[in-house]
């Protein structure tokens, strides 16, 4: 090799050399572009989630409100990756009672009993027995929210008898025509829309910031999904309520460990009711059905109380409960004396109140106006 081809093969050398660290360089320089643009996203991710849970919108409620400060304090602490509030959003369970907390239940009582009562009572195609029909009767006759004596139990087992033989869709689609009707003691909308505006939207709220919603209601769990889907998105596997029996058509006298299902076979309801999902009830269908003990819990009554107990108890997880008070007398049937005492004793176990009267600018809907009862 002479001196021209050995300078001009150590030039190209040279030059390949440049090229490969060139390449090293522009390599090195792209890893931690995307490190970076890793790191800026999980950054944005959580910035995003905390301005989310402080910057959410609430039309419905009063400005100020110092109830609604302290869920959105408790959203704002479990959202945030770097403080000791979080909470891993597999862990974020926030179970809500259905009936006075999420809607109405004075027209005149909650949806269930008038649901039972249309169809005992109205239908032209159900002969009730007269039992049945003296219980929907008895319902009718009850004035200015005075519920009968023991009626959830009463209510549960006759609308157990009166659905009998239906399937939960062909209970579903009669819920679904009810929902069109009037609500009783309003003017401005049906039973379908008589949701209390506050509580969707931290229903949606929550959801917005990673919370998995259950509704744990002592209302029969068919008759809840029917209605919980279009106004809370809640998925039907999400809600826990009171159970009736089931069979398939072709079962007759059978028991179920002793029958087989068959492929032309329909599940419809038996006519049996095992009691009312209520009290500790609802804290025993959480553990079976959800697994996880929650981390918020609303409710409205003494039947829900165990079940904020529960989300307070020994949780491994900051916690939180708040209860719905009726003590809106203007806009709603709330009852002043009652509302005292629920609040004095659920403020001792450590549950924010959200007062109807004090936190709701609106409680339906500004077209919706409280109506006399004839």
């Amino acid at each position: 090799m002479n001196a021209n081809t050995y300078a001009n093969s150590f030039t190209r050398a040279k030059r390949a050399l440049s090229v490969v660290i060139a390449l090293l360089m522009v390599l090195s320089i792209a890893g931690c572009g995307a490190n970076a643009s890793s790191g800026s996203s999980s950054q944005q991710s959580a910035s995003s989630s905390q301005q989310s849970a402080s910057n959410a919108s609430f039309a419905s409620w009063k400005q100020g409100s110092e109830s609604l400060k302290k869920l959105t304090d408790f959203v704002s602490a479990a959202t945030d990756e770097s403080g000791k509030g979080y909470i891993p959003p597999e862990d974020r369970i926030a179970v809500f009672d259905l009936d006075g907390t999420l809607m109405c239940e004075t027209c005149p009582f909650c949806f269930e009993y008038m649901v039972f009562v249309d169809y005992v009572l109205n239908n032209p195609n159900y002969q009730a027995p007269d039992d049945v029909k003296a219980v929907a009767q008895e319902i009718v006759d009850a004035r200015d929210g005075k519920k009968p004596e023991n009626m959830s139990t009463r209510q549960a087992a006759a609308g157990a008898i009166a659905y009998k033989g239906l399937t939960p869709a062909e209970l579903e689609e009669y819920v679904n025509k009810f929902k069109s009707s009037s609500a009783t003691g309003f003017s401005g909308m049906t039973r379908g829309e008589a949701w209390y505006k506050p509580m969707l939207e931290v229903v949606d709220y929550l959801k917005a910031n990673g919370f998995d919603i259950y509704i744990v209601t002592a209302t029969e769990r068919n008759i809840v999904r029917a209605i919980v889907g279009d106004k809370l998105g809640v998925d039907p596997a999400h809600v826990i309520g009171t159970e009736y029996g089931y069979t398939a058509t072709g079962q007759g006298d059978e028991a179920d460990d002793d029958y087989t299902f068959q492929q032309d076979d329909k599940v419809v309801f038996d006519g049996a009711y095992a009691g009312e999902n209520a009290k500790t009830c609802k804290v025993d269908g959480i553990v079976r059905e959800i697994g996880k003990q929650p981390v918020l819990a609303f409710g409205n009554s003494s039947g829900d109380t165990a079940m904020l107990n529960y989300a307070l108890a020994k949780n491994s997880h900051p916690s939180a409960a708040f209860m719905v008070l009726a003590d809106d007398t203007e806009r709603e049937y709330g009852d002043t004396e009652k509302s005292a005492e629920n609040r004095a004793s659920w403020e001792k176990l450590g549950f924010t109140i959200f007062s109807m009267r004090d936190d709701f600018a609106t409680i339906y809907g500004d077209g919706v106006k409280k109506e006399p009862v004839a």
